[in-house]
């Protein structure tokens, strides 16, 4: 165990003793350091503890505000803890939050920093690194299987956007302003997203480009409903036995705002992951059209305005991108000369969707 690991196994174990006095013997084991991601660090380890005279193993997952600057200009971990404890209890299977304390401030966090705890469940996510198009357990799967996969994915993501998101309490993950739909609000905080990340870099001309076109062409009177906000296959966890979707995870970007933007993110990812690499998509996966009809059958919505809404997805994936690759490189990843932040599958897929629309914006494959 490195350092980091053991002061965050001292503070944890101290905290947890102090707030269940109850048990015995707290001990935090099997800590592994944080893994991919860089709009917050995920740890995973065990909890061991004892009450009357019983010993649990709980595997837990802790999710800790960044230190550094990193994926967004802002970021508020508050919002995923909120949205998985309004949702205990739904058809929505979201991991089970340990303590009921919230996300702790700076000042009161044992870390230094805000802080959650959430047990781990049970079932297995497809891979996207390397993707489920070219290898995995789904890519292995018989061509059946891996269609019930698909299906049951999407089919849960449906659950999520036919909620009644005012009876479950998530109001708060829209602050109206007169006068602003909720795309005017999330078009208003990407043209700040991407303002503060060509300030780090340079200017993206096609990103900027793309934006002004949403902007210009957005669409009126939308219904409005909860958005999961990063639905994907490799948000779901599903059974090795009979592949039911067990589990529904990474809720930092959910949102109130047209469910359609969950439909068209999780069709533009997949495509991201293949045609965005320019690797074959893995067979037997249900088409493009299927998707939605399943979608629109399982949530009693219209998949109305899906292909600005896969354009805008396709927007907002480049525009993360983009800094994910300025990180790579900042972190000696790979190299600057591959320039990530212009060469990854968020940008080549919204250079695709616009030449499949016939949009002004990319001729030749810049932007205009």
């Amino acid at each position: 165990m490195n350092r980091e690991s053991a002061a965050i196994v001292a503070a944890l174990g101290a905290w947890l003793s102090a707030r269940w006095p109850q048990k015995q013997d707290i001990e935090l084991v099997d800590v592994r350091p944080p893994i991919q991601g860089f709009s917050n660090e995920t740890w995973l380890l065990d909890l061991l503890w004892e009450e009357g005279g019983t010993r649990e193993r709980i595997p837990l997952v802790l999710r800790l505000q960044p230190a550094d600057t990193a994926l967004f200009p802002r970021y508020d971990l508050s919002i995923q803890y909120r949205c998985m404890n309004q949702l205990s209890g739904t058809d929505v299977p979201v991991p089970r939050l340990l303590g009921e304390a919230g996300v702790l401030s700076d000042e009161a966090s044992p870390l230094g920093r805000p802080f959650y705890l959430m047990e781990r469940m049970p079932g297995r996510a497809p891979t996207e690194n390397p993707p489920y198009h070219l290898d995995g357990w789904l890519h292995a799967l018989p061509i059946e299987r891996r269609r019930a996969v698909w299906l049951n994915g999407v089919e849960m993501m449906a659950r999520v956007n036919r909620l009644d998101g005012a009876a479950l309490g998530l109001d708060f993950l829209d602050t109206p302003t007169p006068g602003e739909s909720p795309l005017d609000r999330q078009l208003r905080s990407l043209r700040d997203f991407l303002a503060w990340a060509e300030s780090l870099a340079e200017p993206y001309p096609l990103l900027r480009a793309a934006l002004a076109w949403l902007e210009a062409n957005r669409p009126q009177g939308e219904q409005v409903g909860p958005c999961w906000g990063d639905a994907k296959l490799g948000n779901c966890l599903f059974d090795e036995e009979d592949d039911r979707c067990t589990g529904v995870l990474d809720w930092e970007s959910a949102h109130l705002g047209n469910p359609v933007d969950d439909l068209a993110w999780w069709i533009m990812l997949d495509r991201s992951l293949c045609d965005g690499y320019g690797y074959p998509r893995l067979e037997g996966l249900p088409s493009r059209d299927e998707t939605i009809a399943h979608w629109e059958r399982h949530s009693g919505l219209k998949a109305d305005n899906l292909a600005y809404y896969e354009l805008f997805c396709a927007f907002k994936f480049a525009l993360i991108m983009a800094r994910i690759g300025c990180l790579f490189m900042d972190r000696g990843f790979v190299a600057r000369e591959q320039r990530m932040d212009l060469n990854n599958g968020g940008s080549s897929i919204l250079r695709i969707l616009a030449a499949e629309q016939g949009l002004p914006f990319v001729q030749g494959g810049e932007a205009c």
